[in-house]
């Protein structure tokens, strides 16, 4: 089963609007940390009506020249204590605070690649990562029905399940 399905549509980025800009930056959690930068969300929500226009300029600069800033590029990690032993370095996850200018474009840009996919009909609708009102349970859910219906059926299900607790690190990142 495959569950990307192909398209005759190339996605091209728009053009971000100033008022798309204006609205992201509104629409900003005040309570977020700033990156390293220190510029905060508050200053940014404060002072939307005048940096909309200059922001929204850069991130088509930004795409028009397929070059992201490299200050943006830089994140404050902080180790977070998941659970087991506490001196063991294995039980922490990275958390990653990047710029919120470089979150607020990241945003915007995930939103043109969101629509196109969603109005190619790309994803299979069992899909649930990385899409809104999806997620582990309701893949959960999905499988489970399906599940039920083969064995009402007379149908036997075969089922593997892994535990991919440091799939990260497993992974080939040179291919």
């Amino acid at each position: 089963m495959t569950f990307v399905t192909p398209t005759e549509s190339s996605f091209h980025f728009s053009c971000i609007s100033v008022q798309e800009t204006f609205d992201a930056l509104n629409q900003l959690n005040s309570r977020k940390s700033p990156g390293l930068d220190g510029i905060s969300v508050k200053l940014l929500k404060d002072t939307s009506d005048v940096i909309a226009q200059p922001l929204a300029n850069i991130f088509n600069l930004s795409l028009q020249t397929a070059i992201f800033p490299d200050e943006w590029k830089i994140a404050k990690v902080s180790p977070v204590f998941k659970e087991g032993n506490k001196t063991d370095c294995g039980n922490y996850r990275p958390i990653s605070v990047i710029s919120v200018v470089a979150k607020l474009f990241e945003g915007l840009v995930y939103n043109q690649l969101r629509t196109f996919i969603a109005d190619n009909s790309i994803l299979v609708e069992q899909q649930s990562g990385f899409r809104s009102q999806h997620s582990t349970e309701t893949a959960l859910l999905g499988s489970t029905n399906e599940w039920l219906y083969n064995m009402d059926s007379g149908l036997i299900n075969g089922v593997l399940f892994l535990d991919l607790k440091k799939a990260f690190d497993t992974v080939d990142h040179e291919i």
